[in-house]
C-alpha cells in the first residue's frame, strides 16, 4: 500500500496561515472545454473558511481563468522539501485591502480540509533506464481521431513533465504549449501510463542527429485518479535512480 501523507485539521490550517503571511506562490489548475490550463497566484490571507488568492495570471497567453461561483480548481505550493497539493472551489470574485489601503481584485476559495504532501525530489528529472529503451507515444489531444501519432524514446521523467528524444527529421509540426497525450510503459510488466501533458520545447542533442522534446505534465492535481497517477510516477522515477545508479556502479 502506497503511503500518502497528509496534513489535516489544525495542522493544516496552521500551514495555509503561514503561507497567507508569507504570501507564498503558487500554481491553479483548471480545466475548460476539454483543455487545461495553468497560472501563477499566491496565497494573500485566510479567513475563517475562505483562502485568498492574488487573481491567477496565466502562464501562457492563450488562457484566461473566468471564476465562477462553484468552480473546481487545483493549487499546489513548495514548502520545504515538499509540493502541497489541494483542491477547492470558487467562492467569488472579489476585492481584497492590502496593507496600503489599496484594493486588489482576487478570489475567495473554499479553506481545503486537508493537503497532501508529495517529496520534492519526485520533480527531479531520473535519466531514463540506460539498457532497453521505453518507446513513448503522443498525439495531439485535439486530433479525435488519432491519425496522427509520433513516437520517441523517454530521455527523462517526473512528476513534472518527460522529455523524449526523436529524429530530427521525425519532427511533427507541434506549436508551443500544444496539449497532447503521452502513453509509454515505464517499467517492463507495468500497466501503461497515459498522460496529458503540454509541449515546451524541442532542444537538438548535437551529434547525434536527434531532437529532445520537452513536456509538462497536466492536471494530474485536479482529482484522486490523477494523484494516483502522480504517486505511481514517483515510484517509477525512484526506481530509475537506482537502476542508473547500479548500470554506473557496473562500470566503475
Amino acid at each position: 500500500m502506497t503511503h500518502r501523507n497528509y496534513v489535516v485539521g489544525a495542522e493544516c490550517r496552521q500551514l495555509l496561515q503561514e503561507a497567507a503571511q508569507k504570501h507564498m506562490f503558487l500554481n491553479v489548475t483548471n480545466q475548460h472545454d476539454k483543455r487545461w490550463y495553468v497560472y501563477k497566484s499566491s496565497f494573500l490571507a485566510l479567513q475563517s473558511n475562505r483562502i485568498i488568492l492574488a487573481m491567477p495570471i496565466p502562464d501562457q497567453q492563450d488562457c484566461y481563468l473566468e471564476p465562477a461561483p462553484g468552480q473546481t480548481i487545483a493549487v499546489s505550493f513548495k514548502k520545504g522539501y515538499h509540493k502541497c497539493l489541494f483542491t477547492t472551489r470558487i467562492i467569488e470574485q472579489t476585492q481584497f485591502q492590502l496593507d496600503s489601503d489599496d484594493t486588489i481584485p482576487v478570489l475567495a476559495a473554499l479553506s481545503p480540509n486537508q493537503i497532501e504532501k508529495i517529496q520534492r525530489r519526485t520533480y527531479n528529472r531520473a535519466p531514463a533506464p540506460a539498457g532497453d529503451p521505453v518507446t513513448v507515444s503522443f498525439w495531439a489531444s485535439d486530433d479525435s481521431s488519432n491519425n496522427n501519432k509520433w513516437r520517441g524514446k523517454l530521455y527523462d521523467l517526473s512528476a513534472g513533465g518527460l522529455g523524449l528524444t526523436m529524429l530530427q527529421a521525425e519532427l511533427p509540426d507541434l506549436p508551443e504549449g500544444t496539449q497532447v497525450e503521452l502513453c509509454f510503459v515505464p517499467l517492463p510488466g507495468q500497466e501503461p501510463l497515459q498522460l496529458q501533458a503540454r509541449f515546451r520545447h524541442a532542444t537538438e542533442m548535437p551529434e547525434t542527429g536527434r531532437l529532445m522534446l520537452g513536456f509538462q505534465m497536466l492536471g494530474l492535481e485536479m482529482d484522486e485518479p490523477g494523484k494516483h497517477l502522480l504517486r505511481r510516477i514517483g515510484r517509477i522515477v525512484n526506481v530509475y535512480k537506482r537502476q542508473n545508479r547500479n548500470f554506473q556502479m557496473k562500470w566503475v
